[in-house]
């Protein structure tokens, strides 16, 4: 789950280039024109950018979680699009580290308010039963066992 998150922190922060023009992107649309091709001169314009393409992808996200059709088709172009971004965010990176790690905190506190529809968007309505759980502490159990295991048959290979 955290990996699925990172990703699509990743994906939003990817897609975020820099803003371009005073008028605020509303939908997918508004953010392809006013981004696709734009190379970004600093890490602030970047960042402001990354804001507002964040927060029409919260947007979409949210619409197409209550059903609206062309939220849907926007929510899948979205990560095509953030793809383009993935040099400048690198680029960045390195510039700028220390405010890419800030806006990255505050891109996942805004993320995880829409992380259930997020999830459910990309995976769809799974109903794994009611056996199915995710217990860290289960897992943390499984690994102890598997390393005793793995002692035993050690033990015994040298006997």
């Amino acid at each position: 789950m955290k990996k699925v998150l990172l990703f699509a922190i990743s994906a939003v922060i990817i897609l975020g280039l820099s803003s371009c023009g005073n008028k605020k992107a509303e939908n997918f649309a508004d953010i392809k024109a006013k981004y696709e091709g734009k190379t970004f001169a600093n890490c602030d314009e970047y960042i402001e950018a990354s804001t507002e393409i964040i927060d029409v992808y919260i947007a979409t996200v949210k619409k197409a979680a209550e059903g609206d059709e062309a939220a849907k088709k926007e929510f899948e172009e979205f990560t095509t699009f953030m793809e383009n971004f993935d040099g400048d965010e690198a680029k960045f990176q390195a510039e700028c580290p220390e405010k890419l790690e800030a806006f990255e905190k505050e891109v996942e506190k805004k993320m995880e308010a829409v992380f259930p529809q997020l999830m459910t968007l990309m995976f769809g309505e799974m109903d794994l039963g009611e056996d199915f759980s995710w217990d860290e502490e289960e897992v943390a159990v499984d690994e102890e066992m598997t390393e005793e295991v793995a002692e035993e048959v050690a033990e015994e290979v040298v006997e």
